[in-house]
């Protein structure tokens, strides 16, 4: 009999590692990916919990915790994975709306593509810039980063220690604001040289009339947006390399996450 109420506490702890781990997967846009396999998602939760258990630390009342209590635990776990999957989705969301700002000057607004990743219409750019941000998020083993962050987290809070405090939400609507400051960030080199084309066109329009700047403003302005796009690709792997590295404030708002409300509990 203690054997198997041994293993009972096992499993329920096993369950509450899997819960945490499914939201920051199901969260994540690189794991969470429509176009993964439903199967391969499940076994990664599977195995990766089953790594994650030896460092999983236990509320000790956690044990003698009924039914309900125990629901009560795997919908707070489930929130702590979601907001987690949350801030890091952010550092790929901001590309799209950095793409978003460039299309509408560019005149690419009305040429959206279905991204099979998130499941909608994204900006043409914002899909370029998104397939560059997944391979530098692998390139400098930013996976790595949420494996280290998962590890953490179960340090931090430990399983059925966790509980809302006031300040998560102001957190998370720091990470959004900071995650469209990134983006424009991005946007506004090319958004201004695209502003100076389009004055140019129209200084043109004022001194030549007979001229159709309309029609000569479409190629023109897609021609310099996507010159000056490819000029800055460098400069852009840049940063994101300083977006997805552990000092970024990105990952530092993922720390305060865990650490305030460890501080809080």
């Amino acid at each position: 009999m203690e054997m198997l109420a041994s293993l009972a506490d096992q499993f329920n702890i096993y369950l509450l590692v899997v819960i945490r781990i499914s939201g920051i997967i199901a969260a994540t846009p690189i794991f969470g990916a429509r176009n993964v396999p439903v199967v391969m998602k499940v076994g990664l939760v599977l195995l990766t919990s089953f790594f994650m258990l030896p460092v999983a630390t236990v509320r000790t009342d956690v044990y003698a915790m009924g039914l309900a209590e125990l629901a009560l635990l795997i919908a707070n776990e489930l929130l702590i994975g979601l907001a987690m999957g949350f801030i890091i989705s952010l550092a790929f969301m901001f590309v799209q709306i950095a793409g978003q700002m460039m299309d509408v000057p560019m005149g690419f607004s009305m040429v959206n593509v279905l991204d099979p990743l998130l499941g909608q219409q994204v900006p043409i750019l914002g899909q370029f810039q998104y397939a560059i941000s997944v391979i530098v998020f692998l390139s400098i083993n930013g996976h790595h980063l949420i494996l280290k962050a998962l590890a953490d987290s179960f340090s931090l809070i430990p399983l059925g220690g966790w509980s809302y405090w006031p300040g998560l939400t102001e957190i998370i609507s720091k990470a959004f604001v900071l995650a469209f400051s990134l983006g424009l960030q991005i946007a506004l080199p090319v958004v201004a040289v695209l502003l100076i084309v389009d004055i140019a066109l129209g200084l043109i329009a004022r001194t030549v009339p007979q001229m159709n700047v309309f029609i000569l403003g479409f190629p023109l302005k897609i021609i310099v947006g996507l010159a000056f796009v490819m000029l800055l690709l460098p400069m852009y792997v840049v940063f994101m390399e300083n977006v997805f590295s552990p000092s970024s404030k990105l990952f530092e708002y993922l720390r305060a996450i865990l650490g305030g409300n460890h501080l809080g509990a």
